[in-house]
């Protein structure tokens, strides 16, 4: 299953869930982000026994984006027992964000 794009308010009922959850901050402007997508989709499908994988886009949910302290997208980030446990900035590729994963969750 693809990501699925969440507002803030959806996020904090995600953070509170008892999986972890890696979020991908984006925009639809970033040329980065855009090529980044498929990616992200495909980990999240081959992960989503471990963790659920969301989308935020930054410019829908600025206040969100701030609060995160997220500067440069795109940005994963991996919440666990809802707090903030790792993040990577543009990863670039699947391996990169298997690598992340893999590491985050300590596998």
């Amino acid at each position: 299953m693809a990501a699925i794009s969440v507002d803030s308010e959806q996020f904090s009922q995600m953070l509170a869930g008892e999986k972890p959850l890696l979020v991908d901050f984006w925009a639809p402007w970033c040329v980065h982000c855009r090529a980044l997508q498929a990616a992200f989709d495909k980990a999240a499908e081959e992960n989503e026994d471990s963790v659920l994988a969301v989308k935020i886009n930054i410019d829908e949910e600025m206040e969100l984006t701030n609060a995160e302290g997220i500067e440069v997208i795109p940005t994963l980030v991996l919440y666990k027992n809802g707090k903030r446990a790792a993040s990577v900035v543009n990863p670039g590729s699947k391996a990169a964000i298997d690598a992340f994963l893999q590491d985050a969750l300590g596998r």
